[in-house]
């Protein structure tokens, strides 16, 4: 028995339906947040969402309206220093908080050349920095956490940045967990792989929050603090090996450089990591190098801030408190 090419296209259409549907699915849920524009992201699941994404697009809506001038480069752990406290301090009612997830030095710099694309001025800026700025571990990684917007990194891989989050929704069965949660509305055990609930994103500002954490705080701070967020800390730590390489130092110029031409009033904070392990004294003397030594703040190492358990969410991340007592000090 022959089949007409009718019916060929026919079976593969019927056959097809599931694929056809996952497709269709994707592309009207969106369910990275990357092929549409929204005015404000609000809550985010932490294995799914690309703050690249999310600081880039919430940085073009905003700012032909208020015309930032005044920006927080980082991680996530320049969540600390939100914008509102900030404002004060730099006469400036609109900062923009333009971090990203594991963010490095070439990232920054990335960010720093879009915003002066778009014809912005750097007036101020907080560069928070730690070893892991200079890290590459997600630089050319397909994980959809860390992938740079390709609109400041490279235009003409719009095609494969989209094809990676694509991808991302088959893999492991992603689409299974966002299809359960979508329908009934019920976190499971097994979606923790993919589905997290753990911050929050303003708009316009872009800041960083985690409500799950202040939450739980809130509920029962004495259980909160002996979960294993908190790994043990070491009596005498180690200094952090030198982790600047030689090619760091053109990302480092880009952004000195971009200071000069504003004429920016900035601050390059070594964070107060938990470990309390110190900033490496080499890329130290680099960072004051690039940067001028009266602008480098060293808050890493055993100090005040990183003895005190209860200025951190969990070993990664401190909190907002330590961010304002920082600015109160370099500010004055």
């Amino acid at each position: 028995m022959q089949f007409t090419f009718k019916q060929f296209i026919i079976r593969l259409l019927i056959f097809g339906c599931p694929i056809w549907f996952l497709i269709i699915s994707y592309v009207v849920f969106d369910p990275f947040h990357v092929i549409y524009s929204y005015d404000a992201y609000g809550s985010n699941y932490l294995k799914t969402y690309n703050r690249n994404k999310i600081s880039t697009e919430t940085f073009l809506k905003n700012n032909q309206k208020y015309n930032f001038s005044s920006f927080i480069f980082g991680s996530s752990r320049s969540s600390a220093f939100l914008t509102k406290d900030w404002s004060s301090f730099i006469n400036d009612p609109k900062p923009y908080h333009f971090d990203a997830f594991n963010e490095n030095i070439s990232g920054i710099a990335g960010k720093v050349k879009y915003i002066e694309k778009q014809g912005n001025k750097i007036s101020n800026a907080i560069l928070v920095v730690d070893n892991d700025t200079f890290n590459e571990s997600f630089e050319k990684s397909e994980s959809i956490v860390h992938l740079k917007d390709y609109r400041w990194e490279d235009s003409s891989n719009v095609f494969k940045y989209h094809l990676i989050f694509f991808k991302a929704f088959f893999k492991r069965q992603y689409f299974v967990s966002f299809f359960d949660l979508k329908i009934f509305k019920t976190f499971r055990p097994y979606m923790d792989e993919f589905f997290k609930f753990k911050y929050f994103y303003t708009t316009p500002s872009n800041d960083f929050l985690f409500p799950e954490n202040i939450e739980l705080l809130k509920k029962d701070s004495l259980s909160y603090y002996q979960n294993d967020w908190f790994p043990p800390k070491t009596e005498n730590p180690k200094m952090y090996e030198e982790s600047i390489k030689e090619h760091h130092l053109k990302d480092l110029e880009l952004v000195a450089d971009a200071f000069k031409r504003s004429k920016t009033n900035f601050k390059v904070i070594i964070a107060p990591l938990y470990d309390q392990r110190a900033f490496n004294l080499r890329d130290k003397t680099l960072l004051e190098k690039y940067f001028g030594k009266n602008h480098v703040y060293d808050y890493s190492g055993k100090n005040e801030l990183t003895n005190y358990l209860g200025n951190y969410y969990e070993g990664s991340h401190f909190k907002p408190i330590v961010g304002k007592k920082i600015m109160q000090e370099i500010y004055q």
